[in-house]
């Protein structure tokens, strides 16, 4: 395979040779009027400053010279406060209304001349946005190329290049592992969407290289379409172990670490399984995403564990013993015959499933660790806990915390390899990882401290924030920030020390549970007076 040798490109040329020159005012404006709508969208749904025109109005075709220039300052006052996050929310009838404000939107992003993080993040989403607009229906279901991809983007790229990037080679890597995935946890086991994130943060400059844009491009929508087969694969999944117990007779099945009872009716589950949807754009947060897709797999695993153990008790055993090879295929075959609509939605999904993390709000890094007991941090078990009091007859400390979450993960360990869990803390659920649950109950060293760390602050966050909403109760949720806020300060250096020594796995995890913490802490801080 030929591949290209990477060339630094400064972040002040621009890859596009295409796109209006700063003194083309002309080309500049009609460009704007293109972009117009969806900036005012924007403007309208999250509050930023005020749309200069009424609603449903453009600006004008020749405007004064004040005109001009005060709508391109409003045009650039948009640019500079809103998030590729906050475009994926637009929806999808506004959003994906006109190629060519979405061409014009990206335009006016790539010619920024010192383009910083955001600036990216918004440049890969435009990208893949325009892409899954305009490629034509037959590419959904074929191999899609660089070529492919170079050919869609062209009238946004005019110098798009198809042609392999020797470091962009990890990302090929990346697509073959995920195209033998069968469930979204597999997905989310290989960390591959840190993975290709932390390879966007090492390029630098070299991501607007034409070349490495359109593999990026490429590599967003293959995931995307790889995570609506998965998803498609795990509703059915699910159906087909209620329909399973259903007709073996069981009307109940213990589906806590789900988040639902011991004994959760099938009807129940089913009714959740049929009605299951991802969260709303007015409830579009990385917290409320991960947990609905979290919740899914862990009701998956449930339920598949309840088939496993309840039928060969009622059933030849052969049965009960192909279960999950069947489950597997029925799901491959109706996720395989799901295909995507021509134009792929704007859902908060596999971006968002691992939504980018915001600067921390922390400074203090802690010396010890708040809630690892001495065994723990030792040798990775815990010794045998005394029996003590129950959580709610005592403020939950970080070292409490710990030893609670322990006993439950003990007393219930996941039965088939690394799973998922939900632990209960005074009425409050929270949703555990399988590498966060691997921290707790297998043989640990500095990195399953880390995530029993990142777990514990995240779950005194959890219920502080239950206890302020139920109660009013403030002192609780002010240690639970001030320690949350300590540890994400923490937890961001062990990533990036994990980065520098190239152990991937160390710092796809952590850096999952990190931003899971940050996205508990800034819900905690809108709970403050």
């Amino acid at each position: 395979m030929t591949t290209k040798t990477p060339v630094p490109i400064k972040p002040s040329v621009s890859p596009l040779t295409s796109t209006p020159a700063p003194k083309d005012h002309s080309a500049i404006w009609a460009e704007a009027r293109l972009a117009y709508p969806l900036y005012a969208a924007l403007a309208v749904q999250f509050s930023f400053a005020a749309p200069p025109y009424p609603h449903g109005e453009l600006p004008p075709a020749r405007p004064t010279r004040e005109v001009f220039e005060k709508d391109l300052g409003w045009f650039a006052s948009i640019d500079e406060t809103v998030r590729a996050y906050q475009i994926r929310q637009l929806p999808s009838e506004i959003l994906n209304a006109s190629a060519d404000a979405l061409r014009a939107f990206a335009h006016r992003q790539l010619r920024k001349p010192d383009k910083i993080t955001a600036d990216r993040d918004k440049i890969d989403l435009l990208l893949v946005q325009y892409f899954a607009l305009c490629a034509p229906e037959d590419l959904y279901r074929s191999e899609i190329t660089l070529s492919d991809v170079a050919r869609v983007l062209q009238p946004v790229l005019s110098e798009a290049d198809a042609t392999p990037l020797e470091w962009c080679v990890p990302l090929d890597t990346m697509l073959a592992t995920v195209s033998h995935c069968q469930s979204l946890r597999d997905l989310l086991e290989q960390g591959v969407l840190e993975k290709g994130r932390m390879l966007k943060e090492s390029a630098g400059a070299m991501f607007y290289d034409p070349a490495a844009l359109v593999a990026f491009c490429r590599f967003n929508f293959l995931i995307r379409r790889v995570f609506i087969r998965l998803l498609h694969a795990d509703l059915a999944a699910v159906m087909h172990a209620i329909d399973t117990l259903d007709a073996a007779g069981f009307k109940t099945a213990d589906c806590r670490r789900a988040g639902f009872s011991a004994a959760e009716t099938t009807a129940q589950l089913r009714y959740y399984a049929e009605n299951w949807r991802q969260p709303f754009h007015k409830d579009y947060t990385e917290n409320s995403v991960s947990r609905a897709f979290e919740q899914l797999l862990a009701l998956r695993a449930d339920l598949e564990d309840a088939v496993a153990h309840t039928l060969p008790a009622s059933m030849d055993t052969s049965f009960a013993a192909s279960f999950l090879d069947q489950s597997a295929t029925r799901a491959r075959e109706q996720a395989d015959s799901h295909q995507p609509a021509p134009v792929a939605p704007s859902f908060p999904g596999a971006e968002s499933f691992f939504a980018d993390s915001t600067s921390s709000p922390a400074s203090a890094t802690p010396a010890t660790a708040p809630g690892s007991s001495t065994a723990l941090a030792s040798g990775g078990k815990s010794p045998k806990p005394a029996p003590s009091e129950t959580p709610a007859a005592a403020s939950l400390d970080a070292d409490r915390c710990l030893e609670t979450i322990w006993e439950q993960l003990i007393a219930a360990p996941p039965s088939r390899g690394r799973s998922m869990s939900t632990v209960v803390l005074r009425n409050t659920k929270v949703l555990l990882s399988s590498w966060e649950v691997a921290a707790f109950v297998s043989e640990g060293d500095q990195e399953a401290e880390d995530l029993r760390r990142a777990v514990v602050a995240r779950a005194l966050l959890a219920v502080a924030m239950d206890e302020r909403k139920r109660s009013g109760e403030l002192g609780e949720l002010d240690a639970s920030i001030t320690l949350a806020r300590a540890e994400v300060s923490y937890f961001q250096g062990r990533v990036e020390a994990a980065k520098r020594s190239k152990n991937t796995e160390a710092a796809v995890n952590l850096g999952i549970s990190t931003k899971r913490l940050l996205s508990f802490l800034e819900e905690a801080e809108k709970l403050e007076p």
